[in-house]
């Protein structure tokens, strides 16, 4: 099978590169300057962080849209999850062992080592 070129007059092919132009209505030109402190200016980056937006996006979207920002990262980072995931295990663990009639040892250095841990973590994520 070969490749042949298809018959195409050039004066019908419109090829576009560029970006489609905005309505002058939609286009941001002009600029707008405040001030803020330094507690403003790290919760903004704070709201930046937490949404994965710019500063300009961030305020457009609280201020003309009135909407509250959703995180685009999850809430648990993968260190917290995973501590998280080996406390359950760990309570798994001696849960199944206080319910098997082999055993009536409690180990409560362990129990009192992960309730340290799960009350680290709460606090944590309640940030």
């Amino acid at each position: 099978m070969s490749c042949q070129p298809l018959n195409i007059p050039t004066h019908h092919v419109h090829v576009i590169m560029a970006r489609p132009q905005k309505e002058k209505e939609e286009k941001r030109s002009t600029k707008f300057t405040f001030r803020m402190n330094e507690k403003e200016v790290e919760q903004l980056a704070s709201l930046c962080a937490y949404s994965n937006l710019s500063g300009a996006e961030v305020l457009r979207e609280i201020v003309f849209k009135n909407r509250l920002l959703q995180p685009k990262i999850p809430v648990l980072d993968l260190q917290s999850y995973g501590e998280l995931k080996r406390i359950g295990n760990n309570i798994n663990q001696i849960a199944k062992q206080l319910n098997s009639k082999t055993s009536n040892h409690i180990d409560y250095k362990v129990m009192n080592e992960l309730s340290l841990k799960l009350d680290t973590i709460i606090k944590i994520i309640l940030r």
